[in-house]
Protein backbone atom coordinates (compact mmCIF):
# COMPACT_ATOMS: atom_id res chain seq x y z
CA UNK A 1 0.00 0.00 0.00
CA UNK A 2 0.61 3.44 -0.73
CA UNK A 3 3.29 5.54 1.88
CA UNK A 4 3.34 9.46 0.53
CA UNK A 5 6.54 11.28 1.48
CA UNK A 6 4.51 14.96 1.11
CA UNK A 7 3.53 15.87 4.74
CA UNK A 8 -0.58 15.03 4.19
CA UNK A 9 -3.03 17.59 5.24
CA UNK A 10 -5.86 16.84 8.18
CA UNK A 11 -8.88 18.89 8.66
CA UNK A 12 -11.95 18.73 11.11
CA UNK A 13 -14.89 19.22 9.21
CA UNK A 14 -18.05 19.16 11.94
CA UNK A 15 -16.74 16.18 14.23
CA UNK A 16 -14.84 14.51 11.35
CA UNK A 17 -11.15 14.93 10.77
CA UNK A 18 -10.55 13.83 7.07
CA UNK A 19 -6.94 13.07 5.41
CA UNK A 20 -3.59 11.87 6.45
CA UNK A 21 -1.84 9.29 5.11
CA UNK A 22 -3.42 5.52 4.07
CA UNK A 23 -4.43 3.80 7.38
CA UNK A 24 -4.48 6.60 9.48
CA UNK A 25 -8.07 7.31 9.39
CA UNK A 26 -10.84 5.78 7.80
CA UNK A 27 -12.25 6.79 4.42
CA UNK A 28 -15.40 9.15 4.81
CA UNK A 29 -18.20 7.40 2.55
CA UNK A 30 -20.83 10.04 0.94
CA UNK A 31 -24.51 9.28 0.21
CA UNK A 32 -26.66 11.61 -1.29
CA UNK A 33 -30.29 12.35 -0.64
CA UNK A 34 -32.71 14.29 -2.73
CA UNK A 35 -31.19 14.06 -6.00
CA UNK A 36 -32.62 13.74 -9.21
CA UNK A 37 -35.15 11.20 -9.77
CA UNK A 38 -34.87 10.32 -6.37
CA UNK A 39 -38.33 8.83 -5.27
CA UNK A 40 -38.63 10.67 -1.86
CA UNK A 41 -39.12 13.66 -3.54
CA UNK A 42 -42.39 15.28 -4.27
CA UNK A 43 -42.06 18.51 -5.28
CA UNK A 44 -37.98 19.80 -6.71
CA UNK A 45 -38.68 23.43 -6.77
CA UNK A 46 -40.25 23.61 -3.33
CA UNK A 47 -38.31 20.93 -1.43
CA UNK A 48 -41.36 19.32 -0.48
CA UNK A 49 -40.35 15.26 0.43
CA UNK A 50 -41.27 12.35 2.14
CA UNK A 51 -39.60 13.13 5.71
CA UNK A 52 -40.18 9.97 7.14
CA UNK A 53 -38.60 7.81 4.16
CA UNK A 54 -35.40 10.82 4.84
CA UNK A 55 -34.63 10.17 8.30
CA UNK A 56 -35.32 6.15 8.05
CA UNK A 57 -32.54 6.84 5.44
CA UNK A 58 -30.13 8.87 7.82
CA UNK A 59 -30.84 6.30 10.63
CA UNK A 60 -29.96 3.64 8.53
CA UNK A 61 -26.90 5.11 7.38
CA UNK A 62 -25.74 6.16 10.95
CA UNK A 63 -25.73 2.61 12.49
CA UNK A 64 -24.03 0.97 9.73
CA UNK A 65 -21.51 3.80 9.52
CA UNK A 66 -20.81 3.29 14.12
CA UNK A 67 -20.73 -0.35 13.20
CA UNK A 68 -17.88 0.07 10.76
CA UNK A 69 -16.11 3.07 12.00
CA UNK A 70 -16.51 4.89 8.72
CA UNK A 71 -17.00 8.70 9.32
CA UNK A 72 -19.88 10.20 6.94
CA UNK A 73 -20.76 12.97 5.19
CA UNK A 74 -24.25 13.75 3.61
CA UNK A 75 -24.60 15.18 0.09
CA UNK A 76 -27.69 17.00 0.15
CA UNK A 77 -28.90 17.51 -3.74
CA UNK A 78 -31.53 20.16 -4.74
CA UNK A 79 -32.53 21.92 -7.59
CA UNK A 80 -33.36 25.17 -6.25
CA UNK A 81 -32.15 27.82 -3.44
CA UNK A 82 -35.67 26.96 -1.71
CA UNK A 83 -35.48 23.04 -2.15
CA UNK A 84 -32.07 22.77 -0.79
CA UNK A 85 -32.09 25.59 1.98
CA UNK A 86 -35.14 22.97 3.13
CA UNK A 87 -33.39 19.69 2.52
CA UNK A 88 -30.19 21.30 3.89
CA UNK A 89 -32.13 22.43 7.12
CA UNK A 90 -34.03 19.18 7.40
CA UNK A 91 -30.66 16.95 7.37
CA UNK A 92 -28.91 19.69 10.09
CA UNK A 93 -31.36 18.73 12.25
CA UNK A 94 -31.38 14.50 12.22
CA UNK A 95 -27.65 14.19 11.88
CA UNK A 96 -24.37 15.71 13.24
CA UNK A 97 -22.24 14.89 9.96
CA UNK A 98 -20.35 17.81 7.67
CA UNK A 99 -23.47 18.51 4.81
CA UNK A 100 -22.71 19.03 1.27
CA UNK A 101 -23.87 21.90 -0.76
CA UNK A 102 -24.58 20.63 -3.76
CA UNK A 103 -26.55 21.97 -6.83
CA UNK A 104 -26.23 21.82 -10.52
CA UNK A 105 -27.50 25.38 -10.05
CA UNK A 106 -24.33 28.04 -8.58
CA UNK A 107 -27.23 30.08 -8.07
CA UNK A 108 -28.87 27.58 -5.49
CA UNK A 109 -25.76 26.81 -3.95
CA UNK A 110 -25.05 30.21 -3.19
CA UNK A 111 -28.21 30.92 -1.79
CA UNK A 112 -27.69 28.26 0.70
CA UNK A 113 -24.78 29.49 1.90
CA UNK A 114 -26.16 32.64 2.39
CA UNK A 115 -29.10 31.21 3.87
CA UNK A 116 -26.49 29.68 7.02
CA UNK A 117 -24.14 32.37 6.82
CA UNK A 118 -23.53 33.12 10.48
CA UNK A 119 -25.70 29.88 11.27
CA UNK A 120 -24.10 27.28 13.89
CA UNK A 121 -24.94 24.73 10.73
CA UNK A 122 -22.13 26.92 8.67
CA UNK A 123 -19.27 25.33 9.78
CA UNK A 124 -20.68 22.03 8.77
CA UNK A 125 -21.11 22.95 5.55
CA UNK A 126 -18.59 22.40 2.31
CA UNK A 127 -19.46 23.62 -0.76
CA UNK A 128 -19.86 21.18 -3.95
CA UNK A 129 -18.26 22.42 -5.83
CA UNK A 130 -15.16 24.98 -7.04
CA UNK A 131 -14.74 23.92 -11.10
CA UNK A 132 -12.92 25.64 -13.85
CA UNK A 133 -16.08 27.21 -14.61
CA UNK A 134 -16.22 29.32 -11.28
CA UNK A 135 -17.00 32.74 -11.39
CA UNK A 136 -15.73 35.50 -9.91
CA UNK A 137 -18.65 36.72 -8.33
CA UNK A 138 -19.20 33.51 -7.11
CA UNK A 139 -15.99 33.16 -5.75
CA UNK A 140 -16.38 36.56 -4.33
CA UNK A 141 -19.62 35.48 -2.67
CA UNK A 142 -18.28 32.46 -1.02
CA UNK A 143 -15.48 34.84 0.93
CA UNK A 144 -18.59 37.08 1.96
CA UNK A 145 -20.36 34.86 3.38
CA UNK A 146 -18.13 32.54 5.24
CA UNK A 147 -17.26 29.34 3.49
CA UNK A 148 -14.66 27.37 4.91
CA UNK A 149 -14.53 24.09 3.43
CA UNK A 150 -15.19 23.08 -0.32
CA UNK A 151 -14.68 20.52 -2.67
CA UNK A 152 -12.61 21.25 -5.96
CA UNK A 153 -13.54 19.20 -9.51
CA UNK A 154 -10.13 18.65 -10.75
CA UNK A 155 -11.77 17.42 -14.07
CA UNK A 156 -12.88 18.84 -17.51
CA UNK A 157 -12.82 18.01 -21.21
CA UNK A 158 -9.05 19.86 -20.61
CA UNK A 159 -8.02 17.89 -18.32
CA UNK A 160 -8.76 14.06 -18.62
CA UNK A 161 -5.14 12.27 -18.21
CA UNK A 162 -4.29 12.49 -14.29
CA UNK A 163 -1.30 14.47 -14.95
CA UNK A 164 -3.08 17.14 -16.22
CA UNK A 165 -6.10 16.83 -13.83
CA UNK A 166 -3.22 17.94 -11.30
CA UNK A 167 -2.06 20.49 -13.55
CA UNK A 168 -5.80 21.80 -13.53
CA UNK A 169 -5.86 21.77 -9.80
CA UNK A 170 -2.54 23.25 -9.17
CA UNK A 171 -2.58 26.69 -11.77
CA UNK A 172 -6.32 27.04 -11.66
CA UNK A 173 -8.65 25.43 -9.08
CA UNK A 174 -5.82 26.07 -5.89
CA UNK A 175 -5.69 29.75 -7.07
CA UNK A 176 -9.39 29.65 -7.09
CA UNK A 177 -9.72 28.31 -3.51
CA UNK A 178 -7.40 30.68 -2.24
CA UNK A 179 -9.32 34.06 -3.49
CA UNK A 180 -12.26 32.25 -2.12
CA UNK A 181 -11.01 32.05 1.41
CA UNK A 182 -11.28 28.13 1.22
CA UNK A 183 -9.48 26.82 4.16
CA UNK A 184 -10.53 23.11 4.31
CA UNK A 185 -10.00 21.86 0.37
CA UNK A 186 -11.22 18.78 -0.71
CA UNK A 187 -10.19 17.18 -4.09
CA UNK A 188 -12.60 15.07 -6.14
CA UNK A 189 -10.49 13.86 -9.18
CA UNK A 190 -13.67 13.57 -11.13
CA UNK A 191 -14.68 10.24 -12.62
CA UNK A 192 -16.47 9.73 -16.69
CA UNK A 193 -17.43 6.32 -16.84
CA UNK A 194 -16.37 2.52 -15.37
CA UNK A 195 -12.86 2.04 -16.68
CA UNK A 196 -12.33 6.29 -15.89
CA UNK A 197 -12.09 4.96 -12.14
CA UNK A 198 -8.71 4.04 -12.63
CA UNK A 199 -7.59 7.44 -14.00
CA UNK A 200 -9.06 9.00 -11.09
CA UNK A 201 -7.42 6.72 -8.64
CA UNK A 202 -4.23 7.44 -10.62
CA UNK A 203 -5.14 11.21 -9.81
CA UNK A 204 -6.04 10.50 -6.26
CA UNK A 205 -2.15 9.31 -6.29
CA UNK A 206 -0.87 12.22 -7.75
CA UNK A 207 -2.57 15.12 -5.45
CA UNK A 208 -1.80 13.20 -2.65
CA UNK A 209 1.91 12.47 -3.52
CA UNK A 210 2.69 16.34 -5.03
CA UNK A 211 0.33 18.20 -2.70
CA UNK A 212 -1.41 16.37 0.52
CA UNK A 213 -4.57 17.46 0.20
CA UNK A 214 -7.60 15.22 1.38
CA UNK A 215 -8.64 13.57 -2.08
CA UNK A 216 -11.48 11.22 -3.39
CA UNK A 217 -13.92 10.57 -6.10
CA UNK A 218 -17.80 9.57 -6.88
CA UNK A 219 -17.56 6.19 -8.52
CA UNK A 220 -21.11 6.50 -8.29
CA UNK A 221 -21.70 9.04 -10.86
CA UNK A 222 -20.25 6.03 -13.29
CA UNK A 223 -22.27 2.78 -11.85
CA UNK A 224 -25.36 3.75 -12.78
CA UNK A 225 -24.65 4.48 -16.32
CA UNK A 226 -23.27 0.76 -16.32
CA UNK A 227 -26.28 -0.53 -18.16
CA UNK A 228 -24.98 -4.51 -18.95
CA UNK A 229 -23.87 -4.76 -14.71
CA UNK A 230 -27.67 -2.88 -13.93
CA UNK A 231 -29.04 -5.20 -15.78
CA UNK A 232 -28.06 -8.28 -14.35
CA UNK A 233 -29.33 -7.06 -10.65
CA UNK A 234 -28.49 -7.81 -7.19
CA UNK A 235 -25.82 -9.22 -5.83
CA UNK A 236 -23.69 -8.95 -9.01
CA UNK A 237 -24.14 -5.49 -9.37
CA UNK A 238 -23.51 -4.72 -5.97
CA UNK A 239 -20.55 -6.96 -5.80
CA UNK A 240 -19.25 -5.35 -9.29
CA UNK A 241 -19.81 -1.75 -7.38
CA UNK A 242 -18.08 -2.56 -4.26
CA UNK A 243 -15.19 -3.42 -6.30
CA UNK A 244 -15.03 0.21 -8.30
CA UNK A 245 -15.73 2.09 -4.78
CA UNK A 246 -13.35 0.46 -2.99
CA UNK A 247 -10.23 0.89 -5.88
CA UNK A 248 -9.39 4.52 -5.20
CA UNK A 249 -9.22 3.63 -1.56
CA UNK A 250 -6.29 1.31 -2.26
CA UNK A 251 -4.53 4.55 -4.19
CA UNK A 252 -5.18 6.84 -1.35
CA UNK A 253 -8.47 8.34 -1.34
CA UNK A 254 -9.62 9.67 1.79
CA UNK A 255 -13.88 9.84 0.54
CA UNK A 256 -15.75 8.46 -1.86
CA UNK A 257 -19.44 9.42 -2.92
CA UNK A 258 -21.24 6.11 -2.90
CA UNK A 259 -24.22 7.11 -4.79
CA UNK A 260 -27.77 7.21 -3.24
CA UNK A 261 -28.08 6.73 0.66
CA UNK A 262 -30.11 3.31 -0.04
CA UNK A 263 -26.49 1.80 -0.64
CA UNK A 264 -25.31 2.06 2.56
CA UNK A 265 -25.75 -1.39 3.94
CA UNK A 266 -23.29 -2.57 1.31
CA UNK A 267 -21.06 0.19 0.44
CA UNK A 268 -19.91 0.47 4.18
CA UNK A 269 -18.76 -2.84 4.45
CA UNK A 270 -16.69 -2.81 1.29
CA UNK A 271 -15.39 0.40 2.15
CA UNK A 272 -14.36 -0.78 5.40
CA UNK A 273 -13.12 -4.19 4.61
CA UNK A 274 -10.41 -2.25 2.26
CA UNK A 275 -9.59 0.44 5.28
CA UNK A 276 -8.68 -2.60 7.45
CA UNK A 277 -6.63 -3.85 4.97
CA UNK A 278 -4.64 -1.05 4.34
CA UNK A 279 -4.52 0.38 8.11
CA UNK A 280 -2.95 -3.67 8.78
CA UNK A 281 -0.13 -3.15 5.29
CA UNK A 282 0.53 0.51 6.87
CA UNK A 283 2.00 -1.09 9.64
CA UNK A 284 5.15 -2.59 7.76
CA UNK A 285 6.17 1.47 6.98
CA UNK A 286 5.16 2.14 10.52
CA UNK A 287 1.75 4.18 10.17
CA UNK A 288 -0.96 2.89 12.32
CA UNK A 289 -4.82 3.93 12.61
CA UNK A 290 -5.17 7.29 14.97
CA UNK A 291 -8.49 6.62 16.32
CA UNK A 292 -9.26 2.91 18.22
CA UNK A 293 -12.98 3.20 16.01
CA UNK A 294 -10.82 2.29 12.57
CA UNK A 295 -12.67 -0.14 10.59
CA UNK A 296 -9.63 -2.83 11.44
CA UNK A 297 -11.00 -3.07 15.11
CA UNK A 298 -14.54 -2.76 14.30
CA UNK A 299 -15.22 -5.47 11.61
CA UNK A 300 -13.09 -8.40 12.72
Amino acid sequence: MVKFAVEQKVYRIGDVEIGGQPGERPTVLIGSLFFGGHAIVRDRQRGLFDEAKAECLLEREAAVAAETGNPRFVDVVGDTGEALIRYLEFVACHCAAPLLVDSPSPQARLEAVRHFCGSEVMPRLIYNSIDEHCTDEELAALREYGVKSAVLLALSNRAVRPVDRLALLRDCLLPAAQRAGIENILVDTGVLDIPSVGWAAEAIRLVKEELGYPTGCAPANAIYLWKKMRAKGAPAFEAASAVVFTLPQSLGANFIFYGPMRNAPWAYPAAATMDAMIAHTGRLNKVRPVTQTHPLYRIF
